[in-house]
């Protein structure tokens, strides 16, 4: 099973971007799609923690494989997002009114790339993972990240406002 967000990440925001003349409508429609993507991510990751909180020994398996799922899954993603790395988050920022939902956009994503790390570092192997669930150690450690993923896909949000509510201007 596969993330949805997380393994398309280098998809999304690594595409080539062909210019059209209506530069705001285009703008606001990649807009809508990375805003629809942090929403998506958020949401899974959250599902995903939601059942480790659950997780007993009857379903620690499935609890297992999901966890297992996320972490290959992250390994797939293994680059930075800013700005100029990412030509359609080049594309949104060069235009001032969209440079603050780009920036958002790469904080929330560098989030999960900083999940990746974080899982890494604590979870070497299924025992390891066993271990922190029984314990509620895994809530733990994810738990101050979920706090900032929720910070930060606040912020997208509010960004993403802004820039929907622009008017054309130039």
């Amino acid at each position: 099973m596969e993330m949805p967000g997380i393994s398309t990440l280098n998809t999304i925001l690594k595409r080539p971007i062909e210019l059209r003349s209506d530069a705001l409508a285009q703008r606001r429609e990649m807009a809508a799609e990375l805003q629809a993507n942090c929403q998506k991510l958020a949401t899974s990751l959250k599902n995903t923690f939601r059942i480790t909180k659950q997780a007993n020994e009857v379903d620690f398996e499935a609890t297992e494989k999901k966890i297992i799922n996320l972490m290959d899954d992250l390994k797939q993603v293994d680059s930075t997002f800013q700005e100029e790395e990412s030509p359609v988050l080049w594309h949104l920022a060069i235009d001032m009114r969209f440079k603050d939902f780009a920036k958002s956009c790469a904080d929330f994503y560098q989030s999960a790339l900083n999940l990746k790390q974080l899982l890494n570092e604590n979870i070497p192997d299924s025992s390891a993972l066993k271990a922190l669930c029984k314990e509620e150690g895994f809530s733990k450690v994810t738990g101050a990240w979920q706090g900032e993923l929720e910070t930060l896909l606040g912020r997208v949000n509010q960004e993403y406002m802004k820039v929907m509510a622009i008017k054309f201007s130039w």
